[in-house]
C-alpha cells in the first residue's frame, strides 16, 4: 500500500496542473463519441481506429469549437465597443461639468434620465470629483484587464492544445480506458455496468436537456433581442445562457430590456420582447428541457436540487467546465451512497 501511495501522490503531482485540460478532453471525448463510433465502424470498418478519431476530433472542432470561437470574438469586440462608449460618455460627462456647457447624452440614454442626470450634476460641485475619481479607476480597470486578458491569452492557447492531444486519445481508446476502470474499482459486475451506465445518462441529460436547451433559447432570445433594434445582441445572447443555467432563467436580461425600451418610449417593440421571452423563450424552457432530460436522448431525471448546488458549486470551483462537472459529481456522489446502502441492507436482511 506504501510502495502505491507513493507512485499514486507522484502521478497527481504529474496530472494535477492538466486536470482541467483532461476534463474537458473526457467532456468533449463523451460528446463526440456517436460521430467515432459512425466514422470508425461505418466508414473505416474497424481497421483504422487512430485515423478515425483523427477525423471525428476535426469534425468536432469544426462543427462546435469554430462557431464558439467566433461567438466568443464578436463577443469581445461588442464588449469592447460598450466600454469604449461608456468611457466616452464619462469624458464627455467630466468634460462638460467643468466647462458649464450643456450635457449631450447619447441617443440610448431615455430622455428623462438625461434630464435628471443634468440637473443633477449642475447643483452638485461634489460630483466633479467622484467624475474624476470613477474615469481614473475605470482606466486602471481597462488597463489591469487588458493586461490580464494577454496574460491569460497564452495560457488560454495552451490549454487548448493540451485538451485537444488528450481528446484524440481518449476518443480512440476511451472504450478500453473505461474497461480498465471498471477492473479495478471494487464494485461487482453488475454494480459496475450500472455505475457507468448511470454517469452516461446523467451526462445525455446535462449535455443535452440543460446545455442544448439554454443554448437555443440563447439564440432566440438573442434573435429577438436584435429584432427590437436593441444594440450588443450577442453579448446579452450569451448573458442569456449564462443566466439560463439558474432558476432565474434567461428572463434575468430580456425583461430589463423590455422595461428599458419601454422607459424610452418604444412600447410596441418593448411588448413584442416581452412577448416574444414569455412565450417563445419561456415554453422552450418549459417543454424542451424536461422532454429531453427525462428520456428524449435517453437521460434520466437529475434531482432540481442536485442541479442547483452542482452549478453553482461546479461554477465556483471549475468555472464553466463545472456546469458539467458539478451536476454529474453531485449525482454520482448519491449513486454510490446508495449503491453501499444497498449493500448494508441486504448484509442486514442476509
Amino acid at each position: 500500500m506504501i510502495f502505491f501511495a507513493l507512485f499514486a501522490l507522484l502521478a497527481w503531482d504529474i496530472t494535477a496542473p492538466i486536470s482541467t485540460p483532461t476534463l474537458w478532453a473526457a467532456m468533449l471525448s463523451f460528446i463526440s463519441m456517436p460521430i467515432y463510433r459512425f466514422v470508425n465502424q461505418r466508414l473505416m470498418r474497424n481497421r483504422f481506429p487512430g485515423i478515425a478519431a483523427g477525423i471525428t476530433l476535426t469534425l468536432f472542432l469544426l462543427i462546435c469549437i469554430v462557431p464558439i470561437l467566433y461567438a466568443l470574438s464578436t463577443l469581445g469586440r461588442e464588449a469592447a465597443g460598450m466600454g469604449a462608449d461608456f468611457s466616452q460618455l464619462l469624458a464627455n460627462i467630466q468634460q462638460q461639468a467643468y466647462s458649464g456647457k450643456d450635457f449631450n447624452f447619447p441617443a440610448w440614454l431615455p430622455v428623462w434620465a438625461a434630464d435628471y442626470l443634468t440637473s443633477f450634476l449642475e447643483n452638485s460641485e461634489a460630483v466633479k470629483s467622484v467624475l474624476q475619481y470613477f474615469a481614473q479607476w475605470s482606466a486602471k480597470f481597462l488597463s489591469s484587464l487588458s493586461a490580464y486578458l494577454i496574460e491569460q491569452g497564452s495560457s488560454f492557447i495552451l490549454n487548448v492544445m493540451i485538451t485537444t492531444m488528450i481528446s484524440f486519445f481518449l476518443i480512440r481508446d476511451g472504450e478500453k480506458i473505461v474497461d480498465y476502470v471498471k477492473s479495478v474499482i471494487p464494485l461487482s459486475h453488475d454494480e459496475s455496468e450500472d455505475f457507468f451506465s448511470r454517469t452516461g445518462s446523467i451526462l445525455n441529460s446535462i449535455v443535452y436537456g440543460i446545455i442544448l436547451t439554454v443554448a437555443l433559447q440563447a439564440l432566440i432570445g438573442g434573435v429577438g433581442w436584435w429584432f427590437v433594434g436593441l444594440g450588443s445582441p450577442m453579448l446579452f445572447g450569451m448573458l442569456m445562457f449564462f443566466f439560463g443555467m439558474f432558476p432565474a432563467g434567461t428572463a434575468v436580461v430580456w425583461v430589463p430590456g423590455s422595461i428599458y425600451l419601454a422607459l424610452t418610449g418604444d412600447l410596441k417593440n418593448a411588448a413584442i420582447l416581452f412577448t416574444w421571452g414569455l412565450l417563445v423563450v419561456g415554453t422552450i424552457d418549459n417543454l424542451l428541457r424536461p422532454f429531453l432530460i427525462s428520456g428524449g436522448s435517453g437521460g434520466c431525471e437529475i434531482p432540481t436540487l442536485l442541479i442547483i448546488m452542482g452549478l453553482f458549486g461546479g461554477v465556483m470551483v471549475w468555472g464553466f467546465l463545472g456546469i458539467f462537472v458539478g451536476p454529474l459529481v453531485l449525482v454520482l456522489f448519491v449513486s454510490v451512497s446508495d449503491l453501499y446502502r444497498k449493500r448494508w441492507l441486504r448484509r442486514h436482511d442476509g
